[in-house]
């Protein structure tokens, strides 16, 4: 495989810590099935499948699902968590930036908080631009925030006590949104944004930083184990200091937007 980060080792965890609320996975999965009707697709692939949490429910509804991941484990569960009332998906072990399927050969294909963690995200959307048919369609599901108050969700400030202490560890440059952008517009696709909810959460400092703690975000999977060991100390003391009541709950704002790309 590449250098993509694989989440083989969230796999028990995945869909605990990741999961939509209810009412808003209900309208992702009616978003996402309006834009596969508008252009009459009825099989989709995704990219980065993982345990299914997204394109599970549009096999309910009829659609036929391929899915590729750098990781066994994370279709392991997606496989557990099937029965009857599912299309059953195929399943492929395969890398984002070296898709095994011919040019043209996709009406539709989802991708899920993956270009960020993939080798080469140009490769990703060349192979995306590729595989997919004239007029056929990439689906990105987004999520922009607005904190009402603001909770750091630890990294800036654990690369500022990694700074301070003198350490070093080389970080993959995660693209930007407009990277992105700039990719697919490279490629001639085009893009309409349907924003399909807008809701928010409610969360305390100690859920964030346990969170930290356990290594649950992927950002925590680059840093070697000795210097996350010797840093954290230091990153949770400056964490207390900042948020003195760690049990204090503050608000979050999400915004779910599904990006449609069009591709000519």
């Amino acid at each position: 495989m590449s250098e993509s980060i694989s989440f083989e080792h969230a796999a028990d965890f995945y869909d605990a810590t990741r999961a939509l609320p209810d009412e808003v996975a209900a309208k992702l999965t009616d978003a996402l099935m309006r834009e596969l009707a508008r252009v009459g697709a009825d099989r989709l692939l995704e990219v980065g499948v993982g345990t299914g949490r997204i394109s599970r429910p549009l096999m309910r509804h009829g659609i036929r699902v391929t899915g590729c991941d750098i990781s066994s484990a994370m279709m392991g569960r997606l496989r557990a968590e099937l029965d009857d009332s599912h299309v059953a998906p195929d399943l492929l072990l395969a890398d984002a930036t070296r898709l095994p399927f011919a040019d043209d050969s996709v009406p539709a294909a989802l991708i899920v908080h993956v270009l960020h963690l993939v080798s080469s995200m140009t490769a990703a959307v060349a192979e995306l631009a590729r595989v997919i048919q004239p007029h056929g369609v990439l689906l990105q599901d987004t999520t922009r925030y607005r904190d009402d108050e603001h909770l750091d969700g630890g990294w800036v400030l654990f690369s500022e006590v990694v700074e301070d202490q003198g350490r070093t560890f080389q970080r993959r440059r995660r693209p930007e949104p407009e990277d992105v952008h700039r990719a697919l517009v490279s490629h001639g696709a085009e893009l309409r944004i349907v924003n399909y909810v807008t809701h928010q959460t409610r969360r305390t400092p100690r859920e964030r930083l346990e969170r930290v703690r356990n290594r649950v975000h992927s950002w925590t999977w680059e840093i070697p184990d000795d210097v996350f060991a010797d840093v954290f100390p230091e990153f949770e003391r400056r964490y207390h200091e900042r948020f003195p009541d760690l049990d204090k709950t503050y608000p979050k704002t999400h915004i779910n937007e599904l990006e449609v790309w069009t591709f000519p």
